[in-house]
């Protein structure tokens, strides 16, 4: 592990106990994964940490080319390898406890390093997962599409699919329609359609999500974004879900329903083909 926090690289850290990001949740991240060395859409990355901040009223005050230097700076300090990057945004901590921000307060820029497996690989066993009764926070309450530190709705999900002897959890939203797992954005293939849920279903838009789309599209592949039900994953041939660390992990099982295969032929399709658009990413 190796820590940037406000430019200074260590392996420990340390905030105030009025930071509200410790306080309240309050604050924006992104979490970036490196491919043959270097952060693979950090760029993306980085534009939808600011539209996060724009959703939280709070101003980003480094200029994109300031955080992908630092990216790099801890990159370097770390050395050779391939790593988890943490990218965080705080509101700052406040000169006293309160809901409301003070004019005063200045945000603080957290960047994690945690070493991951050198070689991404396509998981043969798969998960399973399960549908629980909690259900995805409204658009209107708190939208997903905003990455932030307020992750309380998927850590009870999550807890609660472990509880029930399953890896994940698919969340519905109010109007029962599936949406995500609890990191991840869920995918289906039917008859040889790749659908995904739509963003209106209160999803975040994974930037992994949206590389798979550009693939299907290049490769001609049929594929819809869909309001999709638990009817329909449940019918499908195969499903994965999608994330920048995990890439694609296949799912062997919802619930009591085994997939006929696992992984599918169109999950391992993709898989190549997102690593390949990895690679070519990585010359440049």
């Amino acid at each position: 592990m190796l820590i940037n926090l406000d430019g200074e690289i260590s392996t420990d850290a340390t905030i105030s106990v009025l930071d509200r990001g410790f306080l309240y949740g309050d604050s924006v991240y992104e979490v970036v994964r490196t491919f043959q060395g270097k952060p693979f859409g950090l760029v993306e990355h980085l534009a939808r940490l600011r539209q996060s901040a724009t959703y939280l009223y709070l101003n980003l005050p480094w200029p994109d080319e300031y955080l992908i230097q630092e990216v790099n700076r801890t990159l370097a300090v770390a050395g050779p390898g391939e790593y988890y990057i943490r990218i965080v945004v705080t509101r700052g901590a406040d000169p006293r406890i309160g809901l409301l921000p003070q004019p005063e307060t200045k945000p603080r820029l957290l960047i994690a390093l945690q070493a991951i497996d050198p070689e991404p690989k396509l998981s043969a066993a798969g998960l399973k997962v399960t549908i629980p009764p909690r259900q995805r926070v409204s658009l209107k309450a708190l939208d997903p599409a905003a990455k932030t530190g307020n992750y309380l709705n998927n850590i009870l999900a999550l807890l609660e699919a472990q509880a029930s002897g399953c890896d994940d959890a698919i969340l519905l939203n109010p109007e029962g329609a599936m949406t995500e797992a609890t990191t991840s954005n869920l995918w289906i293939v039917r008859k040889g359609i790749v659908e995904t849920p739509t963003k209106e279903s209160g999803i975040l838009h994974g930037i992994t999500r949206q590389f798979l789309l550009d693939i299907l599209h290049e490769q001609g592949i049929p594929h819809q974004e869909s309001e999709l039900f638990p009817v329909d994953l449940v019918t499908s041939d195969e499903a994965f879900l999608s994330s920048s660390v995990r890439l694609l992990m296949p799912i062997a099982q919802v619930d009591d329903y085994p997939f006929p295969e696992c992984p599918g032929p169109v999950t391992q399709l993709l898989w190549t083909e997102l690593l390949e658009k990895m690679a070519q990413a990585s010359q440049v």
